[in-house]
């Protein structure tokens, strides 16, 4: 496994396939379960950081990919088309939750709020 992309409705109840396809990239990646555990919350953060933006989104994009040593995890949402008046979530509590949980985690946003995050932990670490 070098790459994998999972798009999933903006939904609540789709958190949970995201977190299990996170625990199968987790072990092929070689984690160790209190990592993937770690992952998964981290996961459920930012799903819950990009689902209650004042902006509407239609989709969410989980991407996995292993490169030197590394599992580099993205979390981004497709907004919806539709022009509508935004006031961005204040992302310090989601980005202090995450970073407690994964080696390194950034954020992307812009006016309308936060449309991407970026986590990274080592692999192979079981």
């Amino acid at each position: 496994m070098n790459k994998m992309t999972l798009t999933v409705p903006a939904k609540d109840e789709w958190a949970l396939v995201m977190r299990t396809a996170l625990s199968g990239v987790g072990t092929l990646a070689k984690l160790s379960v209190d990592m993937i555990d770690d992952l998964r919350i981290a996961c459920d953060e930012a799903f819950n950081l990009l689902t209650h933006q004042s902006q509407l989104i239609q989709h969410l994009v989980l991407s996995c990919e292993l490169k030197e040593g590394f599992l580099l995890v993205r979390l981004s949402v497709e907004r919806a088309f539709a022009s509508q008046m935004c006031t961005p979530v204040d992302p310090e509590v989601a980005h202090l939750i995450i970073g407690t949980l994964v080696t390194d985690v950034h954020l992307e946003g812009d006016s309308c709020g936060i449309y991407t995050v970026h986590m990274k932990v080592p692999a192979g670490a079981a």
